[in-house]
């Protein structure tokens, strides 16, 4: 392989979502720079719908009160359907909710982050770590002319989602304990009127529950409202305790598309919003959402960040938040390192031993289990695990879970 150049950089981050351009965002504004790897030709590529809460960080990062300019507010209601839509449980979040238009929402941390100086590398698709004395010192990556070139760091963070780039190449066992499929479509001219439908909208399927699909996994379509008469709709496999479930087959592609073209075409409730509906986009992924990696720094130099470390809330499967707290996070602490060996002159051959350092690692992430978004998603994936385990796997039928309704309705008011 031939190596046609090499750069330096603080931070260098993998993934130009919302986890990745937080993080060069935070990296410039205390003076350091940043580069961001996006193998797609623009950041965050894939066109979707999207939800989240106005909390702080959200101004913090991309400016006072621009969440709501480009949102419709909700009331932070979700709308839980039992199987056959035979019952409904709805709950309520405090804080303020927007629904709004996924490309709105990724250009604003474009247009800072550029502003601010981040180098933004498009359609730069990263194919390994370099590794030195034991740590990451940057990553190889092939761009936009096929050439391969190499780019240097103090702190590589691993932001590029469910495929985890960099995780993967240590171990991180995305693909059998991470990841869920999910189908994700956008769609215009549905049936749907958001002054009456302002919620999400989930409903429960279980295994079995499907006369067409016995052996399906339990899955949950899903149904969020965006602006004029436009929706992200879906369907969320719940795999956590599939390993566990004798009952169950994993589909695969073809298997997943058939029952996904039924669920639209007939399921109580759920197919009344595509009559009359445009698909505009539809995807068969994969989310972060079964478990969170056991260790977020898989290799001295490196952190994951985001989905790519399942920092993600299980219950409404959105990343958005936790990323973001996250990403500011640890490149906040990882700086504070930065600016000592700044302060003391020290040689920039000890950079990597200072930063990433075991203690300091300890540190880092005795700190962050400590952050208050980590307690969070911790206590959702405990409370997650106990719940799909009594309602997928001990249950695990519609006539079941109908009969104890009651019971999983005050389940899911603690979620």
């Amino acid at each position: 392989m031939t190596i046609k150049n090499s750069k330096n950089y603080d931070f260098v981050i993998v993934g130009a979502g919302p986890a990745g351009l937080t993080a060069g965002i935070v990296a410039a504004r205390k003076g350091f720079k940043a580069a961001i790897l996006e193998k797609g030709e623009l950041a965050g590529p894939k066109p979707r719908g999207e939800g989240m809460g106005h909390y702080p960080i959200v101004d913090i990062i991309l400016g006072k009160n621009f969440l709501p300019s480009i949102g419709t507010k909700s009331n932070g209601g979700r709308v839980w359907h039992s199987p056959g839509n035979l019952q409904t449980t709805t709950t309520y979040k405090e804080y303020d909710h927007y629904f709004f238009e996924w490309t709105k929402f990724i250009d604003r941390f474009v247009e800072i982050a550029s502003e601010l100086g981040v180098d933004i590398l498009l359609k730069a698709e990263v194919t390994e770590p370099i590794e030195k004395n034991g740590f990451i010192v940057g990553v190889k990556f092939k761009d936009k002319n096929g050439d391969f070139s190499e780019i240097h760091g103090n702190a590589i963070l691993d932001c590029s989602g469910y495929s985890g780039v960099i995780g993967s190449h240590y171990g991180v066992p995305y693909e059998k304990e991470i990841n869920c499929p999910i189908i994700k479509c956008l769609i215009s001219e549905a049936n749907i009127d958001i002054s009456e439908t302002p919620d999400l909208q989930f409903y429960f399927i279980g295994n079995g529950d499907l006369d067409y699909a016995p052996n399906f996994p339990q899955c949950i379509p899903y149904v969020f409202p965006l602006e004029k008469k436009r929706a992200e709709v879906g369907l969320m496999l719940r795999m956590a305790q599939v390993p566990q479930m004798k009952t169950v087959k994993i589909p695969d592609h073809d298997d997943i598309m058939m029952v996904w073209e039924n669920l639209k075409k007939d399921y109580p409730g759920f197919s009344e919003f595509f009559k009359g509906a445009k698909i505009d986009y539809e995807e068969l992924t994969f989310i972060p959402n079964a478990k969170m990696v056991e260790n977020f720094v898989p290799c001295s130099g490196v952190a994951l960040i985001g989905d790519s470390a399942g920092f993600v809330n299980p219950f409404g499967s959105s990343g958005l938040y936790y990323s973001m707290e996250m990403a500011n996070f640890w490149v906040e602490n990882i700086s504070k390192k930065m600016k000592e060996l700044s302060d003391n002159n020290m040689d920039s051959i000890k950079h990597h031993e200072y930063i990433w350092n075991s203690e300091n690692v300890e540190e880092y992430t005795k700190k962050f289990e400590e952050l208050e978004a980590y307690k969070q998603v911790k206590s959702m994936y405990n409370l997650i695990g106990a719940f799909e385990y009594k309602i997928f796997n001990r249950l695990r039928t519609s006539e079941k879970i109908n009969k104890k309704w009651i019971y999983i309705s005050s389940l899911l008011k603690q979620a």
